[in-house]
């Protein structure tokens, strides 16, 4: 009988592993899954970065240039009239892009 009794406990030891075993594969599967959506997150943010420094370096160059008209225009009537007269078309654009949404 406690021969029965021993092997009763082994069958459900063997069964609870059986279902630890499981469980240990699918954490494994997920991990795999994790690492591989962590490369490639790691490879979306490096083009990002590169994205966002060439839009910086953009940025900067445009903005150099915007200071060297406003230092001409300030000189120039009529430099200062052809500035208003592009903002007010940008100005004009912009508001029909926005309303014909």
């Amino acid at each position: 009988m406690a021969q029965q009794q021993t092997q009763r406990l082994l069958r459900e030891q063997d069964a609870s592993l059986d279902v630890l075993g499981q469980g240990v594969k699918r954490i494994k599967s997920l991990a795999g899954d994790v690492r591989t959506e962590l490369r490639d997150q790691a490879v979306i943010l490096d083009s990002l970065d590169g994205d966002i420094e060439n839009a910086d370096s953009s940025m900067k160059s445009m903005r150099s240039r915007m200071q060297a008209l406003a230092t001409q225009a300030s000189s120039s009537e009529r430099a200062q009239w052809s500035i208003i007269a592009c903002l007010l078309l940008i100005l004009g654009v912009l508001t029909l892009l926005v309303l014909s949404d």
